[in-house]
């Protein structure tokens, strides 16, 4: 990508980096910390968003990277299905 040397100069990386520590923060609080399973799936598709962006971009080439946000997206798709849960758990507010 013509001006970005490192994938942490992309704005949706940083983007999802921040969104990431915020749902790992949530889920440190009880009672949402106690539902071990479902704070590990969460914090791992959500950390999944970041990693493959970063993954893809290091791919070298822009249809491999195009692929990989495309993995992205299925990883926030997940991590927003988890959100519902939590929610429907009342571990969250809308």
């Amino acid at each position: 990508m013509p001006g970005v040397k490192n994938f942490t100069d992309l704005l949706m990386w940083q983007r999802a980096r921040q969104w990431s520590k915020r749902i790992f923060e949530a889920t440190c609080r009880e009672p949402f910390h106690g539902d071990r399973r479902l704070v590990e799936q969460i914090n791992d598709s959500s950390e999944s968003v970041m990693s493959t962006i970063a993954e893809g971009f290091g791919r070298g080439t822009q249809a491999e990277f195009v692929t990989f946000l495309g993995y992205s997206l299925g990883s926030l798709n997940e991590t927003q299905s988890h959100l519902c849960a939590a929610f429907d758990r009342r571990y969250i507010r809308e």
